[in-house]
């Protein structure tokens, strides 16, 4: 069976104002007019009050530099203080150059997330598992705790599908989606296209390369491990967010082929040949887009699905 995260039912919350309850009509007549108007009273305080209406993930807390999320069209910043920010499904959030977050989600999950790092908050489902945080570019570094039952903290990337129970893990996305999970405390699983997951235990790695089912979880290289204690993230324009931290470490390991590192990096292309023509979206040119023109676009998606 899929695994669904358990939605919270409809809530509003409004200050002020009144609602007008018609008399002189039967007991349940009343209650149902008095329903309806006070629907209608909420809706209208909720439109004016820009997005009361989105239900809240989790919090976090910039613990230094800043961070911008993309929120019902507009663009938000937030600077370094204890004072914890509000991060609502839909919501797209980018941890700024020098700067760190710390997300708290209510699937019971504590996400440390580096420099340059990019999520949204927006629900997935895939044939056996089902979440709401997508990673799009960066680092993290995630502990769970206090699941019950059947639940999980899932995550889904442009390649990869992680599922946990409770545990501790680090990940690492390429500008390219190519995804690693390092294994920290306990186990957690990874998965590519083909849903078919690898367990992987403290400190072993497992990759996801392009539509690549996940790697068999071996034991990570000693340089991939320190590189995974840093969560920033590269400059995602910059030549380096195309590469998996400490890369050359895990192709000299047998982990992945530099062949297959490669065709990902060229649109399936020998490396020697021309570089692969830009297609119309790239995976961060709708952020960028959003960003200058403060147009309203909906749903972002950074990255196409593969």
């Amino acid at each position: 069976m899929s695994e669904r995260r358990g939605y919270r039912g409809f809530r509003a919350q409004a200050s002020g104002g009144s609602v007008a309850v018609p008399c002189r009509r039967p007991a349940a007549s009343r209650g149902a007019a008095a329903l309806r108007s006070a629907v209608l009273a909420l809706a209208a305080l909720g439109a004016m009050a820009g997005g009361a209406w989105a239900d809240q993930y989790g919090t976090a807390v910039v613990e230094a530099g800043g961070i911008t999320i993309i929120r019902d069209g507009r663009s938000l910043s937030f600077q370094a203080s204890p004072q914890p920010v509000a991060v609502n499904e839909l919501d797209l959030v980018r941890v700024r150059e020098a700067s760190r977050m710390v997300l708290k989600t209510e699937d019971h999950a504590t996400i440390t997330l580096g420099a340059n790092a990019v999520f949204q908050c927006e629900p997935w489902q895939t044939p056996s598992k089902a979440g709401v945080f997508r990673m799009l570019f960066g680092r993290f570094r995630a502990s769970i705790a206090g699941l019950a039952g059947n639940e999980r903290f899932n995550v889904k990337t442009a390649t990869a599908t992680i599922g946990v129970k409770g545990t501790e893990y680090s990940l690492a996305e390429t500008s390219l989606g190519n995804t690693a999970v390092l294994g920290i405390e306990n186990h957690v699983t990874n998965s590519g296209r083909d849903g078919v997951d690898q367990d992987v235990g403290p400190n072993q790695v497992s990759v996801v390369i392009a539509g690549n089912p996940a790697s068999p979880s071996v034991s990570a290289p000693d340089l991939f491990k320190r590189e995974m204690g840093n969560l920033n993230a590269p400059n995602v324009t910059s030549p380096g967010a195309r590469d998996l931290p400490a890369e050359n470490s895990l192709i000299n390991a047998g982990i992945v082929s530099k062949d297959t590192l490669d065709k990902s990096k060229t649109g399936g292309q020998p490396p020697s040949a021309p570089p692969a023509p830009p297609t119309p979206q790239t995976p961060f040119n709708i952020y960028d887009a959003q960003q200058q023109s403060g147009l309203k676009s909906g749903t972002l998606n950074l990255h196409q699905e593969k």
